[in-house]
């Protein structure tokens, strides 16, 4: 396991955390944190005396893994078709689309990765590679097995129900059966949802699955459940999407968005070289982590796969190629029982030259990065980086509303607005999902997120995105409603916006810093004379903390 080196940020600028000098041309991880929110534990606003939290932003970028030399027998891809009867759908012709689109990403694996092809109906089973179906295996990619996949793809069969729990029990036997494989992943295609009773059966098998592989899941039609594919999507680190079919005549269209989708998914878990990644957080006493959950490119939960020793935790967060995910960190802090925190003196207080120094403030948690697998060597690691609190009675400055924790809280509102408007439609309440929809279609608007607001529009007219002014469509596809709702998950980058010219910072901090893109309040902005960050007015500079005068 590579640890990172035992490094410390400068004081007043916590993010982002710099190595000791990169080398040039060597793979890198870059860790940002940012305390867009709040690292201020005052009042929560909620009347709780004694308890607060804190809330961190973290960047993780990687860089130059495309070097690393990629072993392809390391890779292992399992391709999983819905093969129901309703994949034969007369008009919308699924089972076609289905066809190329395996065929496809069959053919664009590298020589010796390892595949197989699943046909999922009631029951699973190994279309290929052909052999004992007592003994499941999957095959090395070479020409002539390539061959061979694509062309069993591309008569694959209609018939039977769905089982997803059976398809993802057997495809998570394929993927195990080879222990030396460091990245297995599966990518699954269906129409349809699990039912008759098998919602704990697909949870035992999800929680068999979890660590072992991770798990892209696509819907396809109208009938498939986007919650169901959000759930095995968050706990397999994959992805939901929706294959929207646009009805008779869009065939082709319908084909050639499902074959991109393969081809993207398939070709990002075929270039990582980073197997396993995690996040560390070293907590201090009267401390707990309440929620880790990556907030970009998609949000998915991963409280519960933390593995604790003592007062560190780590946070897997599954294969990397050259790539940057977003994460959420929160932390319930009781400043009235404060201790010393990570690497605090015994006062709880940072030494000279200690992030914090010379503003009041407590060390209560770091952060770092470790990697495993034989690329991990390879791999320049960022230092640790404290997380630091100043105890205060008054509420917070105001939270920055140009910052990267800013960008996901509105991303959080307009996840809820879109499955509440969608769930509003589906029961028949046309008042409540045209409030909660418009209000979707204002925040995915403000954001800039275009593919949400596409999916949008296939509900509802906009007449002004600005205001949020929508009228419900006559007719709604329900494949359109399931669309909303997976992609209610998926979120956009934070826009880099340069600190303040004039600012010593200038150039040097990452998107989503404490002062990137700030956009002051009403009041007139003022000058930090510490940091010369020009910030809001209040009691404290939320840049660095230091105290502002009530005249400055």
């Amino acid at each position: 396991m590579n640890h990172p080196p035992p490094q410390q940020p400068h004081p007043s600028q916590p993010t982002p955390s710099p190595p000791a000098g990169p080398v040039p041309g060597r793979p890198r991880l870059e860790l940002n944190v940012s305390s867009t929110y709040e690292l201020y534990a005052g009042h929560d606003g909620r009347g709780t005396p004694g308890e607060h939290e804190v809330h961190v932003i973290l960047e993780v970028r990687a860089e130059g893994l495309g070097t690393v030399p990629r072993r392809p027998a390391e890779h292992c891809e399992v391709v999983v078709i819905d093969c129901s009867g309703s994949m034969a759908h007369p008009t919308l012709d699924k089972i076609a689309a289905a066809r190329r689109a395996a065929a496809e990403a069959v053919g664009m694996l590298p020589d010796g990765t390892h595949f197989a092809l699943v046909e999922g109906t009631d029951t699973a089973r190994v279309a290929y590679p052909w052999g004992d179906p007592s003994t499941p295996a999957t095959v090395a990619a070479s020409p002539a097995t390539r061959a061979e996949g694509s062309r069993t793809a591309r008569v694959l069969d209609a018939h039977g129900g769905t089982r997803i729990s059976a398809w993802l029990d057997l495809a998570r036997r394929l993927l195990t059966a080879r222990p030396e494989t460091a990245f297995r992943h599966a990518l699954l295609l269906t129409d349809g949802r699990d039912e008759h009773g098998r919602a704990e059966e697909l949870r035992r098998v999800l929680d068999d699955c979890a660590g072992e592989f991770g798990c892209d899941v696509l819907g396809i039609g109208d009938d498939w459940d986007a919650a169901q594919l959000r759930m095995i999507a968050d706990r397999l680190h994959g992805r939901a999407e929706a294959v929207v079919t646009g009805g008779a005549g869009a065939a082709g269209e319908t084909g050639a968005q499902l074959t991109r989708l393969f081809r993207e998914l398939v070709g990002a878990a075929t270039r990582r070289t980073l197997p396993r990644l995690a996040v560390g957080v070293h907590v201090g006493p009267f401390l707990t982590v309440t929620l880790f959950r990556q907030v970009n490119p998609t949000v998915a939960d991963l409280t519960d796969t933390a593995v604790q020793d003592g007062d560190r935790l780590r946070f897997g967060t599954g294969a990397w190629g050259d790539e940057t995910r977003w994460y959420e960190l929160r932390l319930r802090v009781d400043p009235g029982h404060a201790g010393p925190g990570p690497g605090s003196g015994s006062d709880g207080q940072p030494g000279a030259g200690e992030p914090g120094a010379g503003t009041g403030a407590v060390r209560i948690a770091s952060l770092w990065l470790e990697t495993e697998g034989e690329a991990a060597g390879a791999v320049e690691l960022p230092g640790e980086v404290p997380v630091a609190v100043r105890w205060t009675d008054e509420p917070p400055p105001l939270t920055d509303p140009g910052g990267a924790g800013w960008h996901f809280l509105r991303h959080a509102e307009l996840g809820e607005a879109s499955r509440a408007g969608s769930a509003a439609l589906v029961r028949g309440d046309v008042a409540t999902a045209e409030r909660e929809l418009g209000r979707a279609v204002r925040l995915a608007d403000e954001l800039g997120d275009t593919e949400q607001l596409a999916r949008l529009g296939a509900l509802v007219v906009v007449e002004n995105a600005a205001t949020g002014q929508v009228r419900i469509r006559d007719t709604v596809e329900p494949g359109n409603i399931q669309a909303v709702i997976a992609g209610s998950t998926h979120t956009t980058t934070p826009p880099p916006v340069p600190p303040p010219a004039g600012s010593p910072s200038a150039g040097r901090r990452s998107a989503g810093s404490p002062s990137a893109g700030r956009r002051p309040a009403d009041g007139r902005p003022v000058t930090c004379p510490r940091c010369a960050e020009v910030v809001q007015p209040g009691r404290y500079c939320v840049s660095c903390g230091h105290p502002l005068r009530k005249e400055e």
